[in-house]
């Protein structure tokens, strides 16, 4: 699999980074993780529901995910939000 950042994605973790630079080293390990076993309990990976039904959610860490869509053998990572936000 590999992962495609959307512009609206990168512009989001961008933000995030800014407000806790030690969340860097969380989503890289999430998204290896994703990318090399995506059944790890972990991610607590799941699909959404609602207005974002052709999306999945992971969990980085307390109440922030990272939601993307599954297209072939590509994850495109869409959004970093609050669980309440989706």
């Amino acid at each position: 699999m590999n992962l495609h950042y959307t512009n609206h994605f990168k512009r989001r973790l961008r933000q995030r980074f800014k407000k806790k630079p030690s969340l860097k080293k969380k989503v890289i390990a999430q998204l290896n993780l994703l990318l090399e076993n995506p059944g790890a309990p972990s991610l607590r990976l799941h699909k959404l529901k609602g207005k974002r039904i052709n999306q999945y959610s992971i969990w980085i860490e307390a109440n922030l995910r990272i939601t993307f869509i599954k297209e072939k053998q590509t994850y495109i990572l869409t959004d970093v939000l609050t669980h309440d936000q989706y």
